[in-house]
């Protein structure tokens, strides 16, 4: 492990995903455009870029972490189940990386974090009653996210993943540990 760690291709991996965990401030610079971050991409990513899975899911998670540090959003569970669903989506293709496979895994992540993250049991009933009224308003609330969260993949996914495979042309020693 400690050899992998060491690698030119772990080290690029980690830049690249701290580059896109750095997105998550864009919020905080331009009102209303929460969601769009290239969070969901950094997930998809290391899910299918990593070879170890316990990496896959703990550098994204730390990522996720050091940045909830810098944005004040705190701890949130379900925010960290979802996120981790996003990353097996990632571990799920990573033996067939193509622009299909990547796109659907990128739908498919951000529809389950959704899913996930405003199920309105999860949340303390003075934001949501827990009944299906409930959950029908937070999903309802939740769709500009979803929305956003959709159109960043659309730009960061491409840049992700384009990003690392010309690189790796460029470079073959980061197409392998």
């Amino acid at each position: 492990m400690l050899n992998q760690i060491k690698s030119p291709r772990f080290i690029v991996l980690i830049l690249l995903i701290l580059a896109a965990a750095a997105t998550r401030a864009l919020p905080l610079l331009i009102p209303h455009i929460w969601g769009f971050t290239a969070i969901y991409a950094l997930a998809i990513f290391a899910g299918a870029q990593f070879n170890n899975k316990a990496l896959a899911v703990v550098i994204p998670l730390a990522a996720m972490a050091i940045s909830d540090l810098f944005i004040g959003d705190g701890f949130i569970m379900t925010v960290y189940i979802g996120f981790t669903a996003i990353v097996l989506c990632g571990m799920a293709i990573q033996k067939h990386l193509t622009v299909t496979t990547i796109g659907l895994a990128s739908i498919v992540g951000a529809v389950l974090f959704f899913l996930i993250t405003n199920f309105a049991f999860f949340y303390p009933e003075t934001y949501y009653p827990h009944n299906i009224e409930g959950v029908i308003t937070s999903y309802v609330r939740g769709l500009p996210f979803l929305r956003n969260a959709l159109i960043s993949d659309l730009i960061y996914v491409p840049l992700l993943f384009g990003s690392f495979y010309f690189l790796s042309k460029r470079y073959p020693s980061l197409a392998t540990d």
